[in-house]
């Protein structure tokens, strides 16, 4: 039933390699890098952090945080510059 739905997924969406990009982008950034480090500092400051893991747990958000704009950034521009041309790389698509 999983393999029927993406099927149906890549007639209905012809760059859904892109779209799917777009939301790996925004989703893994914020739920990998960004808010782990947050929910850290946010739970265990008033325990008494050291400076260095607030440092560490604030340099992976803002790592996470340049991927998330960069990734973000060139999906958007692939998808948009993929409305001028065929999506030759689905599968589904047949060209006469």
């Amino acid at each position: 039933m999983l393999h029927l739905d993406r099927g149906l997924l890549a007639i209905l969406i012809p760059r859904l390699d892109l779209v799917l990009a777009l939301v790996g982008s925004v989703s893994s950034s914020a739920l990998a890098l960004i808010i782990p480090p947050l929910l850290e500092v946010t739970t265990f400051y008033s325990e008494g952090m050291s400076p260095l893991t607030i440092f560490k747990d604030a340099l992976i958000s803002i790592l996470g945080f340049v991927g998330f704009v960069v990734g973000t950034y060139q999906a958007l521009d692939e998808l948009l510059k993929s409305g001028d041309s065929l999506p030759f790389s689905n599968s589904t698509t047949f060209i006469q």
